[in-house]
């Protein structure tokens, strides 16, 4: 069996078509708050682990000679607290770079679990939050955030529908520089540190930064500053700050109401732990109700996670711990489960928008078989993604975008791309929508589940273009006689703005336009290529009436091979 830092995405898929396909339902129609820990920054350089490698750095630096010195005082307290061999403490040279040291990985490691009490380590004649603040160069360190694969996930799952409330002790600003790099204003989160952030408009996600906001915190500091909470006493007394009792009460209400997905948290901080614990004592969750009120993303249930669920199921979870344990683990880390997540609600959604389509004469079982084609994509997707998980999350984003874009708007965008989701709702509140009815979305996506089912025969092979062409189809699709570029276009009028903006020119061989509705015929700009190369210019699909006329998905799949003509 893969470890939660082996398994691949496609199998991270696997487990959610199977064992926990009840969770990945629940994902997909809004069921599960995210509750995000410093594990999904862990290889961003303000990650926790990079934090505690800076603030060592910045310790011995500072260092003297000095007996007396307060800085070396400090960091032995902080050194002894990871508990070091004497082969290691060895190692450990201050007059070299800490980066230098053989042990410092392992150092790291161990205190990793004790952040609040490094945190905690006073510095002789410096304000309490000295190690935060200054040793840290918090304004620099927290200023510039690069979003990570886990964090545009987060972000593209939310501007689905999704997730619509998220809970995080990580200050770092991430989650907003995904939000920016895809595309959207930060006003789609609604950042809440304590109550008065909640009496603002209302967002499309709330974010609950209930340890603080870094950016908050560099930009409004007199306000946000001591607001972040880092030591172990401000975690401890963070349950009876007045200054968070609304925050609390909302946490303790979302445990209550919406079910729990922990990705990244150990849930070792007691604060944490006695939030789950006040939902526990008016027995608020079944822990065999489907799907499961309380999931972690782990390789294995850490001390802390454990304690989450003793509280939260309370005299239930005795005698039934190991089943408990077993329904509640998800065997991969952030970046598989997050990329297999946002394959898995996009292609549920785009599932429920094939079944909306008209198509009188196709069966239940016909339904299923452009399901399946749809499924066969995803797969195809999930495969590629574990070379390069960034790269692979912003080409996913990106080719769903220009496809959108195409589709509705008649544009063909070229590099960045704001990221059009299928849906701003989850996906249970799409099905039936009449307005969907005119985005030509449902007539859409049984054309890719159509060419997912070809792919499979291994007839067609499908690939993307260059994003930076202009001249870029959605898809491009290739067969063992020749290529062909797909557009999408929810009408006529959308064929027309394509040719417009140059996506694709009247006397193109290649390109293929899969219209959602009819089709007007068209006049080539220079009809004398016809005769000079036998070309007979982009072929004008009207799939909507195709798909509508159709007896059944195997007449279908014939008419359609026959169109595209590759």
């Amino acid at each position: 069996m893969p470890t939660a830092r082996t398994i691949t995405v496609k199998e991270t898929i696997d487990l959610l078509d199977g064992q926990f396909a009840d969770v990945a339902k629940g994902v997909a129609e809004g069921s599960y708050a995210f509750w995000l820990g410093s594990g999904i920054s862990r290889e961003r350089v303000i990650g926790l682990d990079g934090v505690l490698s800076k603030l060592i750095e910045f310790l011995r630096s500072h260092a003297t000679t000095d007996p007396d010195c307060r800085f070396i005082k400090t960091f032995d307290r902080i050194i002894e607290l990871a508990e070091p061999t004497p082969d290691e403490r060895a190692t450990i040279d201050l007059s070299k770079p800490a980066t230098d040291w053989p042990c410092l990985k392992n150092i790291v490691s161990r205190l990793w679990g004790k952040y609040s009490e490094v945190l905690s380590q006073d510095v002789d004649n410096e304000k309490r939050d000295y190690l935060l603040w200054d040793a840290l160069d918090f304004p620099n360190t927290f200023a510039n955030q690069q979003a990570d694969a886990e964090h545009l996930a987060i972000a593209i799952l939310a501007l689905e529908g999704a997730v619509s409330e998220i809970a995080t002790p990580n200050w770092d600003g991430l989650l907003e520089g995904a939000l920016v790099e895809l595309g959207h204003p930060l006003t789609s989160f609604q950042i809440t540190v304590e109550g008065a952030d909640l009496r603002g408009p209302p967002a499309a996600t709330k974010l609950y930064k209930f340890h603080g906001c870094a950016l908050r915190a560099i930009e409004q500091e007199n306000e946000y500053r001591k607001l972040l909470i880092a030591r172990a006493d401000q975690i401890i007394g963070w349950m009876d700050n007045a200054t968070f009792t609304i925050v609390r009460d909302q946490l303790s209400a979302l445990i209550q109401r919406t079910r729990t997905l922990m990705i990244g948290l150990s849930a070792q901080d007691a604060n944490i732990q006695r939030l789950f614990g006040k939902a526990g004592a008016i027995k608020g969750w079944n822990w065999d109700a489907s799907p499961p009120p309380i999931m972690f993303a782990a390789d294995q249930l850490t001390s802390g996670q454990t304690t989450v669920l003793s509280v939260a199921y309370g005299d239930d979870y005795e005698g039934n711990r190991q089943q408990i344990s077993a329904s509640s683990l998800i065997r991969a880390y952030g970046k598989q489960l997050l990329l297999a997540l946002v394959l898995s609600v996009t292609t549920q959604k785009l599932e429920m928008l094939a079944g909306d389509a008209s198509a009188p004469n196709l069966s239940e079982a016909g339904r299923d078989g452009i399901a399946a084609g749809l499924r066969h994509l995803r797969d195809s997707a999930a495969n590629a993604a574990d070379g390069d998980r960034l790269a692979a999350i912003k080409r996913f984003a990106q080719a769903l975008s220009r496809a959108k874009f195409q589709l509705q708007n008649g544009e063909n965008p070229v590099d960045a791309v704001q990221y059009f989701p299928l849906d701003r709702r989850p996906s249970h509140q799409m099905k039936g929508d009449i307005a969907l009815a005119v985005t030509g979305q449902r007539e859409a996506a049984n054309a890719l589940g159509l060419i997912g089912l070809i792919a499979q025969t291994g007839d067609w092979a499908i690939g993307l273009d260059d994003p930076a062409d202009p001249a870029s189809g959605a898809l491009r699709i290739t067969s063992s006689v020749a290529n062909a570029r797909v557009f999408f276009a929810a009408n006529d009028d959308n064929i027309a703005s394509l040719i417009e903006c140059g996506a694709f020119a009247e006397d193109d061989a290649d390109a293929v336009l899969l219209c959602s509705k009819r089709v007007t015929a068209r006049q080539q700009r220079n009809p004398s290529a016809n005769y000079r190369t036998g070309v007979s210019g982009p072929r004008y699909i009207a799939f909507g009436p195709m798909l509508h006329q159709t007896a059944d998905l195997d007449s279908l799949l014939s008419d359609f091979r026959a169109e595209v003509a590759i």
